[in-house]
């Protein structure tokens, strides 16, 4: 008889181990959905902001890369610093003495 309950502890052992090993591999998609959501909500939010700095400058900012466009929009007062906005994943060039830009998240 215990032969037998130690081969039911062992099995469901193994099933507990499967079962949270596929519960983690969920979470961590669940976690790149989710950054991958805010990243194009913060591309739009950037593309807003970028269009309400040429409107009123004539010319997008004259910065490379993502963090130093989030300053240069910061600073002038057309974003607001946040704790949860993390410009590290955009990509951010303008071009053609600021006349054009390019912007996107890297890979």
């Amino acid at each position: 008889m215990s032969k037998t309950l130690l081969e039911m502890v062992i099995t469901l052992l193994i099933g507990g181990t499967i079962l949270v090993g596929g519960i983690t591999a969920h979470a961590e998609d669940i976690i790149k959905s989710a950054r991958s959501a805010a990243n194009g909500a913060n591309l739009h939010q950037l593309q807003t902001a970028l269009a309400l700095y040429y409107s009123d400058n004539s010319a997008y900012p004259a910065v490379s890369g993502g963090d130093a466009l989030a300053g240069a929009l910061t600073s002038a007062g057309y974003i607001q610093p946040s704790e949860s906005f993390d410009s590290s994943p955009f990509d951010y060039k303008a071009k053609g003495s600021g006349q054009d830009y390019t912007l996107s998240v890297k890979p």
